[in-house]
């Protein structure tokens, strides 16, 4: 990842700105589910739904009609015909909502009612929006009589449709943005339909820009009132995009933003190796004299990609050690040199800083990790505390802390390197919070947060300013609880996925889990296991190529992969990954 970009980066960002732009086995291995959703959906078999029939009741048109809004592939040609012809003038689902089942319609007067079991609601990029209330999973439909047969009124400006049609023919892909600052990508959930539209789906929704509910989170450098055309066309490895609208001319700058987003996005299609793009037209300019970007280009706006992967730190008898499970040593610097009176660590992506708790959980010190002695630097006090838990950076150097105090958890963050700072954080300020991590794109926050009956997981989306300044947090939202019982560890699994390691029988036996950082529950990817013996954590990282390790006292258990247990005399706690 480059961590630092011409100033004209930050003058193209304003103005774009301102331009408005499981079940879980009880024991055994691992248990994925990855890529055979999608294989699913490739074989799912065509469906043209049947048109109105003379004479239909109330109930027969509406369930038609909900028959209807799932043809594959997706159109909703027959769909409009179940609806008046002003309804199906203005009829444009943007927006989806996935049901289990549906009860007994019921008609009131010309209204008929059905309820709807377990239903959720995706936005109209496709993003996670969460389990809808019980007041909001009644669909209703007001019909009328057109052409002597009942229509519809109104329908919802949604496609209503069973969870498992979803889950077979939709896949959870990732649209990519900028932070505010341009400096790193970040990837945004969203549920795409597979097959043969898979890449003009992806682009189209990226064109549209960021959701009302992100602008404040993510920034875009495609300029808005872009189509893709036709379709994403792709030869040879090649995708060819032929952008249409009134955009305004590009620099060579904005030129490498726009297709950092693009190669980042569409490179989640394995076919795609390469893009060609045109702009009305015209070829992008493109960095260098290359004719087309290949889409690992986009590597130096990832914040996953630090140079420290896999690289594993721990304390041992007061010093900080790092190296691989078979090997710890002292690092070169203040922490490594000089043993302390430390109840946890830990080190930046990049491997350059680290944060450290003292042993009363009063003071958090920060320091380098390597410093020749000769070089004088050591370590700073950066704040005082009451209860402060485990730190945790993001790839951009914001350290945030947790202080646990009498009046609930508050959240601290050091943005500058030098001071810290108290951030209100809503779902998470004055909560019985206990752990909280944060993305390496520096816009996700999760917490893990204790009541009587349980833990539960809450995430938010920091708010950065251009500079990179935290400006507080919005949209906070439960991805996680379980009743009855506490977490023993929390770490990011990807870069929007949540690692959980949960008791089942405390010392022998252990759940680990992994969920969704936006909180999605139907058509993810899952990893689940049970795990034997005294685990105290885990050891994981963003990476797709670092392994996720549950932490025993006596060794490392490799949780995704082979499940095999690796006994080591590491003579370490806190062992874990950068961040």
């Amino acid at each position: 990842m480059n961590r630092t970009r011409p100033a004209v980066v930050l003058t193209i960002l304003a103005v774009v700105l301102l331009g408005g732009c499981v079940d879980l086995p009880t024991n055994g291995p691992v248990v994925e589910v990855d890529g055979a959703e999608e294989q699913q959906a490739e074989r799912a078999s065509d469906f043209d739904p049947r048109p109105p029939q003379a004479g239909a009741s109330r109930q027969e048109v509406v369930n038609g009609f909900l028959e209807a809004m799932m043809a594959w592939p997706i159109s909703t040609r027959v769909a409009k015909e179940y609806l008046t012809d002003d309804a199906a003038e203005e009829w444009s689902p943007g927006s989806t909502v996935i049901y289990t089942e549906l009860g007994t319609a019921r008609e009131d007067g010309s209204t008929v009612s059905i309820r709807m079991g377990d239903a959720a609601l995706l936005d109209e990029s496709g993003g996670w929006r969460g389990v809808l209330t019980r007041d909001r999973s009644v669909l209703r439909f007001r019909l009328t009589v057109e052409n002597g047969e009942f229509r519809i009124i109104d329908p919802m400006d949604a496609l209503v449709v069973r969870t498992s049609w979803f889950q077979d023919r939709y896949r959870q892909a990732s649209l990519f943005y900028f932070d505010p600052t341009a400096q790193v990508l970040v990837p945004e959930p969203v549920f795409v339909p597979v097959g043969g539209t898979f890449a003009t789906t992806l682009v189209t929704a990226l064109l549209a820009g960021p959701p009302a509910r992100l602008r404040d989170v993510v920034s875009t450098f495609l300029p808005s009132g872009l189509s893709v055309g036709l379709s994403v066309v792709v030869s040879d490895g090649v995708a060819v995009l032929d952008l249409r609208g009134e955009a305004p001319r590009t620099s060579a700058a904005e030129a490498e933003l726009m297709l950092a987003q693009l190669a980042a996005t569409l490179r989640q299609d394995p076919s795609i190796t390469a893009l060609r793009v045109t702009l009305d037209g015209e070829e992008l300019d493109l960095p260098g004299a290359e004719t087309q970007y290949d889409v690992g280009a986009a590597d130096e706006f990832d914040p996953t990609d630090t140079g420290s992967e896999g690289v594993l730190y721990g304390l041992r008898r007061g010093r900080l050690v790092v190296g691989g499970f078979g090997e710890l040593d002292a690092v070169n610097g203040p922490f490594g040199r000089v043993a302390h009176d430390l109840a946890s660590v830990a080190v930046s992506p990049g491997g350059r800083r680290v944060a450290a708790v003292t042993g009363d959980r009063r003071q958090a010190l920060v320091g380098p990790l390597r410093a020749p002695r000769e070089d004088g630097r050591g370590i700073e006090v950066l704040t005082d505390g009451t209860d402060l838990t485990r730190p945790t950076w993001d790839a951009s150097g914001r350290l945030w802390l947790l202080d646990r105090g009498p009046g609930g958890a508050r959240l601290l963050v050091s943005d500058d390197r030098s001071t810290v700072r108290e951030v209100e954080v809503a779902g998470v300020t004055g909560t019985d919070a206990r752990r909280i991590l944060v993305s390496r794109d520096g816009t996700r926050l999760v917490a893990l947060i204790g009541d009587a009956d349980g833990d539960r997981l809450v995430a938010v989306r920091i708010v950065l300013s251009p500079l990179g300044r935290v400006e507080g947090a919005v949209d906070p939202t439960v991805i996680w609880s379980v009743r009855g019982s506490r977490a023993t560890d929390v770490a990011w699994a990807g870069p929007a996925q949540v690692a959980v390691l949960t008791p089942t029988r405390p010392g022998e036996l252990f759940e680990l889990e992994t969920v969704a950082a936006d909180g999605a529950t139907v058509g993810v990817d899952t990893l689940s296991t049970i795990v034997s013996g005294r685990v105290v954590g885990l050891a994981a990282e963003p990476w797709p190529e670092t392994p996720i390790y549950a932490v025993a006292r006596d060794g490392l258990i490799d949780i995704s992969s082979s499940g095999d247990r690796v006994t080591t005399d590491i003579r370490a706690r806190e062992l874990d990954y950068a961040g």
